[in-house]
């Protein structure tokens, strides 16, 4: 399917942004690995709707803002690229630190989405498991870690056999950047957010994998107990980064539900 590639200016900061499809709007907002191009995920949704996905500010494709010091902002940043893109009710699907920002943003105006899914979400320091502290691992064993199985995954042999990933320096440094500067102090949580997330009142479904070994399966449920209404769907061999690892069957998922 047919995607393009626009700008979206938000105050002065140029959002790069894939789109394709037709229909309601999907907004994708991916996680800490960055943009990687337009997805199997994103072709699986936009066959049924039409699909954005931005490039966060400083990761890469989009400059970052000299004020963005953290995820609160960047949920306040994004709560403006729908205004200024003419997005409402929109269907939200946040994955890892996407997923994070598209709960912040829930809490902030609820109003703007139609429905809103968390896939993975970090945001939530789980009661007792961790987050993989990945900020002291080598970048390509993080990503490889993100998968159930990344040697069975055509996604990751795609993206990652094309543009192979470099601990240090390189394309997606930016990106290992501004997750350390918005993710680091806490580290990857709100401590705010568990309260917060009951004044959501946007349908919401929350998705793991069962074997995510970076955001613990605990914190998918935390997050299903918080939102009032919310559940939890845990897909069996897929890990972290369910979008890449089992695009179809997310994406078949996220279809199901936003279509109700």
């Amino acid at each position: 399917m047919a995607h393009q590639e626009q700008t979206i200016r938000v105050g002065g900061t140029p959002v790069q942004v894939l789109r394709g499809g037709s229909g309601r709007p999907v907004v994708v907002l991916h996680g800490i690995e960055g943009p990687e191009g337009w997805l199997a995920f994103h072709e699986a949704l936009a066959r049924d709707g039409d699909v954005w996905a931005p490039s966060h500010p400083g990761y890469g494709e989009t400059p970052r803002p000299d004020w963005m010091e953290s995820i609160t902002h960047m949920a306040q940043f994004y709560g403006w690229f729908l205004q200024e893109a003419g997005l409402e009710q929109v269907d939200l699907v946040g994955v890892g630190v996407g997923g994070w920002i598209a709960a912040e943003m829930a809490v902030m105006d609820p109003s703007v989405l139609r429905h809103l899914v968390l896939v993975g979400a970090a945001g939530l320091r789980p009661r007792e498991g961790e987050i993989a502290d990945v900020f002291v691992v080598p970048w390509g064993d993080v990503i490889k870690r993100s998968f159930a199985d990344a040697d069975a995954s055509t996604e990751y042999q795609r993206i990652y056999g094309e543009r192979p990933v470099q601990d240090f320096g390189g394309e997606r440094e930016s990106g290992r950047s501004m997750a350390m500067r918005t993710c680091y102090k806490p580290y990857m949580h709100n401590p705010a957010l568990p309260a917060l997330l009951g004044r959501v009142r946007t349908p919401t479904l929350v998705v793991w994998g069962a074997q995510d070994a970076i955001v613990p399966v605990e914190c998918g449920e935390m997050y299903a107990e918080a939102i009032p209404g919310a559940r939890l769907q845990v897909i069996d061999n897929c890990g972290h980064m369910a979008h890449f690892e089992r695009p179809d069957e997310l994406a078949g998922i996220v279809k199901d539900f936003i279509s109700h």
